[in-house]
Order: structure tokens, then sequence, then C-alpha cells
């Protein structure tokens, strides 16, 4: 066999392990069991290697919760013809992605499974158009380890074209809403250790004024060195002494 022969094999070999490995978890993919919006096309269900759609939920009581995190902001036009691309820059093993609503009472999400080094398509016709869900309206993070002990790492979202493709990865930006109106929010972080976290620094204010329930709240975490860290972030409403709390386990890549 030719030098020329083998060199198309083994890339032959390798492009049917990635497609045969994408076929598997699109296949393996269970769709969370969330009630779907009745009667409409936009409605929570399995299309192809993700799930994704509307939904029907329960208002919960007071609460923070991580909405994003992502690799610089994310940015493309709400059109038929855009597809998005979705990566995990730095990971090496398989990782959960998952894309929530912003605005308050739009209950949307997708969910899928995205192989190490590997990039997922995301057709913006399918929902997001339909729902008018632009790009200041959703977040999406990825996440590795059980859902109830996941350690969040951060995914870059650019539109499906030679330019942003070839983009460098930008910061890391962690977006949190509280459920109700807050006066103050801070956020802290510590390294993370196999038993838990390392000494946390000092308190960091996340916002310079109040804000009101269900405003995004961006958190610029590029003082933050690679490695897997404890963030924990709290926020006080107006006249109450007490403060609702997060905390997460974090990762940032390697630049």
């Amino acid at each position: 066999m030719s030098r020329r022969s083998a060199v198309i094999l083994f890339f032959a070999a390798v492009l049917c392990f990635t497609v045969d490995r994408r076929a598997a978890l699109a296949q393996d993919l269970k769709c969370k069991d969330l009630p779907p919006l009745k009667d409409s096309p936009s409605g929570y269900q399995k299309r192809g290697d993700r799930c994704e759609g509307l939904y029907v939920a329960n208002v919960g009581a007071h609460s923070l919760a991580a909405m994003s995190f992502s690799l610089g902001k994310i940015r493309f036009e709400l059109e038929p013809s855009v597809r998005l691309q979705v990566s995990a820059p730095g990971q090496t093993q398989p990782i959960n992605v998952r894309a929530v609503a912003i605005p308050p009472k739009t209950y949307y999400r997708m969910d899928a499974a995205l192989p190490a080094g590997a990039t997922m398509v995301w057709p913006v016709r399918d929902v997001l158009l339909r729902a008018s869900l632009g790009d200041t309206r959703i977040g999406i993070f990825g996440w590795k380890g059980p859902e109830t002990a996941k350690t969040l790492v951060p995914v870059r979202v650019v539109t499906q074209d030679a330019k942003s493709a070839t983009a460098k990865p930008a910061a890391p930006f962690l977006t949190i809403e509280a459920t109700f109106d807050a006066q103050q929010v801070k956020w802290r972080w510590a390294p993370a250790r196999a038993d838990g976290c390392q000494a946390f620094g000092p308190w960091q204010n996340a916002i310079q004024h109040p804000v009101t329930a269900s405003w995004p709240i961006a958190i610029k975490l590029d003082q933050l060195p690679a490695g897997v860290h404890c963030l924990e972030t709290a926020a006080q409403s107006g006249g109450s002494t007490t403060w609702e709390t997060l905390k997460l386990r974090l990762e940032i890549p390697a630049s």
C-alpha cells in the first residue's frame, strides 16, 4: 500500500469514528421530562442531536440561578439562514450543553451532548426564530459530572461562517438571575479542591445599582486563572436582611 493510500484510509477512519460517535450520542440522548407547550411546533422535543423547545413550568420561590457561561458574549442575527456553532474549547471529555431563555415567564430549553473536540450545529430557525429569542434573550452553558454536582464549563457560540469560526476565544462570562428585585448582588471565588474549596477571596460587587427581578447580571471572570474554582454569589432584596446565595463549581479553560 502506498503512503498516500494509507493517509487517505487513516482520515477516512477518523471521519467514520467521529460521525459514528455523534450518531451514538444523538441516539442515546433522552429529552428531559419537561411538559411541552401543547399544540405548538416549538414545543420541547427531540430535534436530531438535541432536545429543544418551549415548555410549561411552575413558578418557584426566591432564588438565584446560573443562566449562561460562555466565552465572550453571544452575538447572532435572528434570521432563518443563521446556523450557530457550539463548542467547548479545552475540554478533553464529553460535556452536556443547555440553553435557556432569559426573559421572565419564557420557558425555553435546549439540551444536547457534545463530544470532546466536537462542534454542534444549532439552527436558529427551528425554535429561536419562532419564539423571538435573539442573542440577548438566551443563555447557554456546559457542564460535566452529574447534574446534582456538576462543574460548569464555558461554551463558545459563533455563527457558521469563516470569519467567526476563526475568532479567538474571549473572556469567560457568567450570567446569573435573581427571581426577585435585588438591591445588592455580590460574588467571590476560591480555588477548588477535591473535597471542597480553599479560602475565598473578598466579596466583589456584581451590580452598581438595584435590578428588577430576572434582570441578567453578567460577571466577567477574566481575573480567574485556568483551573477549577468555587464561585459563590449572594443577592439581597430591598428591605430584607437575608441573602439568597448560589454556590457553583466551574472550570476556566487554558487560553
